[in-house]
Parts: C-alpha cells; structure tokens; sequence
C-alpha cells in the first residue's frame, strides 16, 4: 500500500486557475507558479494550519489583498530547494517582494510584455476560421507590434516564441519575478507559448 504523502501548507492568490497554475507566496516575497531554488516557497506543516491563517492575514493587511491558505503535496519537492519552512526570520516576506535592481525589472517589465503580445497573436491566428480571418489577424498583428516594439510579424511572433528567449521570459513570470500585463493568464501564455513551439518544430520539420 502506497503511504499517503503529508501536504504542506502554502499561501495562495484565490485567482480560481487550475492547481498547476495557483500562484503560491515564496521566500522574497513573491507570488510565483514554480519554486525556484533560490526562492523555494514558503509552506507551514499540515498540522499548522491556526499559523498558516495568521500568516495570511498578515500578509492580507500588509498587502490589501485576498489570500488564501492551500494544502499540496508532490513527491518530488525537497524542502530547502522546493519548500522552505515558514520562520520569523522570513518575516519580511510575508510584507513585501524583496526589492530588484531597477535594471532588473525593466528587462523584465520589457520581456513580459513582449511574451504577453506574442502570445496574444498566436492565439489570435490559431482561432482564425479561414483565410480571410488570418490574412485580418496577420495585418492587426503587424500594425499592433509595430507600434508597441518596432515591428513584428505572426511569422516572428511563433518563432520567437518558440526560443530561449521566450522561455527565460516564461521563466521569469512563473517563477513570480516579474507579473503579466493583465491581456492574459498564466495558464493561457503557457498553452500559447507551447502552441508555438509546436507549430515551429513541425515547420522547420517540413
């Protein structure tokens, strides 16, 4: 008989995604899909749950916003790398996101938006009936690229989005460093961004 795992407790956004997209609290502050270890999350023991609420009462107050108090388990997460028990020490984390460099979160500001963009247009070309709906879609999507970043194309949008870049950039908003513009969610930037590496890996293929 397989043993049950023990769940921990983390905070959560009550922002309704599926589970694999519930953006959780982490050690500096941030909401963030996957743990880094470098920012593993922030979680309370099972048994824990009277300050677990505490806690995400305190970061509520401090940050005026809803949040929640979810239980997950996963075999694979190592505490320390993964999870990282919640102490005082690791107080400030419940205030506010530690700060970046202001370099840092302009390069990260610019790489989000341009995801966020880029995944719009896939989207928009991926649901278009006929001919004349993506020939409507490829003309919107040159004229709006063009004046948010100089220029673009459907064509440039799944390539770009189907390399290293883009997944930095993915990287960097699941990982909670830096927020969508609000166009989109997590979930459908990531099931764009992967549409696009797929139609990229069949193209190049043919």
């Amino acid at each position: 008989m397989t043993m049950a795992l023990e769940p921990y407790l983390f905070l959560a956004l009550p922002e309704g995604a599926p589970e694999r997209f519930v953006r959780c609290l982490n050690t500096v502050g941030r909401w963030a899909v996957q743990s880094t270890a470098s920012s593993p999350w922030l979680v309370w023991p099972s048994t824990g749950r009277e300050a677990a609420q505490a806690a995400a009462e305190r970061v509520s107050r401090a940050r005026g916003c809803a949040v929640e108090v979810v239980s997950r388990a996963h075999d694979e997460w190592v505490e320390g790398r993964d999870v990282q028990w919640f102490t005082e020490a690791l107080s400030t984390a419940l205030g506010a996101a530690a700060p970046q460099s202001a370099a840092r979160a302009r390069r990260l500001r610019t790489e989000a938006d341009k995801l966020e963009a880029f995944c719009v247009v896939v989207r928009a070309a991926s649901s278009a009936a006929d001919h004349d709906a993506f020939a409507d879609v490829s003309r919107a999507a040159s004229k709006a690229l063009r004046a948010k970043f100089g220029g673009g194309s459907i064509t440039s949008a799944f390539a770009w989005l189907a390399g290293r870049s883009a997944q930095d950039a993915l990287q960097s908003v699941l990982a909670g460093d830096v927020e969508l513009g609000g166009l989109l969610s997590i979930q459908q930037v990531v099931e764009a961004a992967e549409l696009a590496r797929q139609a990229e890996q069949l193209r190049t293929a043919s």
